[in-house]
């Protein structure tokens, strides 16, 4: 049985990268294992079909929200989970805001169209890229409105909804869409670039260009 948590995932999935962000905070080693969605290995399967997947201390656990609450609670380190209740609330409202909607605007809609289109032989779905662009503005706003009045998203501490929404701003920033929408707000972009700076960013930042 392995001491260190071993994630299971694709190095380029924003969700891989939170789990990994997460051990990475807590000053945990951990071993990242490369699967694909729906993909059986060592015994490690998601029953429907997803990434990330967690093995540790002899359980498995899936669905990331679940896997960085789990992860936060059992290894040593710094508090990623406020004791608030208002606090924690809004830390969970931005973990939901991130999987519910902004992934699906920002890196189903403008990321997968613009950086994985191409890899894949096809040219972008420029109506989907300039709707979902438009989306993704206004979801942008939001949250460079509530950083105006916190650090953080969950308040003056970084939580697990800081280490949700990040990766996705990485890649949303390396699409043409994404950059001048993220000009438009330098409180968010601010926000992202003192993320960015952080070790355990820097330590856990996928190895891959797309």
């Amino acid at each position: 049985m392995s001491d260190r948590p071993q994630i299971f995932g694709i190095p380029t999935s924003t969700f891989c990268w939170t789990i990994r962000l997460v051990c990475a905070e807590k000053g945990q080693a951990h071993d990242f294992v490369e699967m694909i969605p729906g993909g059986v290995l060592d015994g490690v399967r998601h029953p429907f079909a997803r990434v990330p997947v967690l093995r540790f201390r002899g359980v498995t656990v899936y669905e990331s929200p679940a896997i960085a609450r789990f992860l936060d609670r059992e290894l040593e380190g710094p508090a990623l989970q406020p004791r608030d209740s208002l606090a924690l609330a809004r830390m969970d409202q931005w973990i939901s805001a991130t999987a519910d909607y902004l992934y699906d605007s920002m890196i189903e809609g403008v990321v997968s169209e613009r950086l994985i289109a191409p890899l894949d032989g096809r040219e972008p779905d420029e109506a989907v890229v300039a709707e979902q662009a438009e989306i993704m503005h206004g979801q942008l706003g939001v949250v460079d409105e509530m950083l105006c009045a916190e650090r953080y998203l969950a308040g003056p501490d970084i939580t697990l909804a800081d280490l949700f929404l990040a990766p996705v701003i990485y890649w949303v920033d390396k699409t043409p869409e994404g950059a001048s929408a993220l000009d438009a707000y330098p409180t968010l972009r601010r926000w992202f670039r003192g993320i960015a700076e952080r070790p355990a960013f820097r330590e856990t930042t996928p190895l891959v260009t797309v």
